[in-house]
């Protein structure tokens, strides 16, 4: 198997400049592959130093000529001019079929350069002798998709970098309603990054002020409504919701409920047979909340919570216009979905 390198270890590299000669950064979640194509583009190299020792290429030109790849490993073999590395990037190499040059390239390859695959989307076979090859000379790195649990801690570690700290119940609040898409996710957490002075801690009128959730009335309030079983705090919240569309789409709010009655279900399976700290890590969230978790299992059984994730996914496909019925509007569609769950 490759030698695999985790997000930190290249940015690392990159800060201490201490560089492996080739890097295969692949995976599906963009996100991460984009930060750290960036940061190769802009922290390697400076600018006075790039006219000379930076060159990039095109998965797309080097599938329409495959004598193109021949070429990128013959600028590889150049020596730096201005700097003391020369910086290559093959962008798209997700198109890229076949890797015999690189191959070859990578029995003896340049101790100066450092050549970076950006490679999206598509999956690797690590099987082929390519990728066995990198285990000798350079590294991958896996950009998967976040877990649903890692979340939390995401968020904590973006605003961390940006130099902000989130109070825990801040943090469960941003976790609970933001959608678990990062590139979206961080555009909601620069409007703090932007707005907030470096230090501050990050609290829930923060996130209402700058993010504009509403700290009353959300996804994030109704599930914990519905967890206490506070029949009145689910009425205020489901007519805020029906109000507000435009603020509480269903192809954001259904797929929230079923992430919280998930971590229900899965409360249901793992009590008594874990330490509460390991339960809370499954759960993604601080050991604070597990109370709200027991409440909700009370009130919803094993059983009857598996059901309502059918029922989540039911009324999922009915929000996207499957088998609607008569409930025409999203506000109406909700309303009878939280009526179902609660009775």
């Amino acid at each position: 198997m490759a030698s695999t390198l985790s997000y930190n270890d290249i940015i690392q590299h990159i800060r201490a400049k201490t560089f492996k000669p080739v890097y295969f950064l692949w995976g599906d979640e963009e996100f991460f592959l984009d930060k750290l194509t960036d940061a190769f583009d802009n922290q390697v190299l400076d600018e006075s130093q790039k006219d000379f020792d930076y060159a990039q290429f095109f998965g797309q030109d080097i599938k329409k000529n495959e004598s193109e790849l021949a070429a990128v490993m013959a600028h590889c073999k150049r020596f730096p001019l201005m700097s003391p590395y020369q910086l290559v990037m093959v962008k798209g190499a997700q198109l890229i079929e076949k890797w015999d040059p690189l191959e070859d390239y990578l029995k003896a390859p340049t101790p100066t350069t450092i050549l970076v695959f950006c490679h999206k989307v598509k999956n690797i076979d690590r099987r082929k002798s390519v990728f066995k090859q990198l285990d000798k000379a350079g590294a991958l790195y896996e950009a998967a998709k976040i877990k649903d649990k890692d979340f939390p801690a995401w968020i904590k570690g973006y605003l961390s970098e940006n130099h902000l700290k989130v109070s825990p119940s801040a943090l469960r609040f941003l976790s609970e309603s933001l959608e678990i898409n990062l590139r979206l996710a961080a555009n909601e957490l620069d409007k703090l990054v932007v707005n907030l002075p470096s230090g501050t801690e990050v609290n829930e009128d923060h996130i209402e002020r700058f993010v504009g959730i509403n700290k009353d009335y959300n996804v994030f309030s109704l599930n914990k409504a519905l967890c206490f079983g506070d029949v009145m705090k689910v009425r205020k919240i489901v007519n805020y919701i029906k109000a507000h569309p435009a603020d509480n789409p269903m192809p954001f709010v259904i797929p929230q409920l079923y992430r919280h009655f998930s971590k229900v279900l899965l409360y249901h399976a793992l009590r008594g047979k874990i330490d509460e700290k390991d339960l809370a890590a499954r759960l993604g969230v601080h050991p604070y909340y597990l109370n709200e978790y027991e409440s909700c299992a009370r009130l919803f059984s094993y059983a009857r919570t598996a059901q309502i994730l059918s029922l989540l996914k039911v009324y999922d496909l009915r929000s996207k216009g499957v088998e609607s019925g008569n409930l025409n509007q999203d506000g109406d569609l909700f309303e009878d979905l939280i009526y179902r769950i609660i009775h």
